[in-house]
């Protein structure tokens, strides 16, 4: 996982829900092979739910950047303006 994707107050979460993904697919495999097909899908759900989690943390950062990035060029050309 790449921690630049996150906002350091998300990365915790973050983890936890990659953690969750892995385990997911793990158990995905794991039922597949015993033929318990409604469990997989189970934990296929598990594993789109953690996925979409983490690309809605993801997302959070990306507007959290862009937000710092206009309100940082606003205070640049305010301060050019003096």
């Amino acid at each position: 996982m790449i921690t630049q994707t996150f906002k350091n107050e998300d990365l915790r979460k973050a983890v936890q829900h990659q953690r969750c993904s892995w385990n997911s697919i793990q158990a995905i495999e794991e039922r597949m092979e015993e033929g318990k097909y409604k469990e997989a899908m189970l934990s296929a759900v598990d594993l789109l739910n953690s996925i979409k989690e983490l690309d809605r943390l993801a997302e959070k950062k990306v507007k959290h950047d862009e937000l710092h990035h206009i309100t940082q060029t606003f205070v640049n050309v305010m301060m050019n303006r003096s």
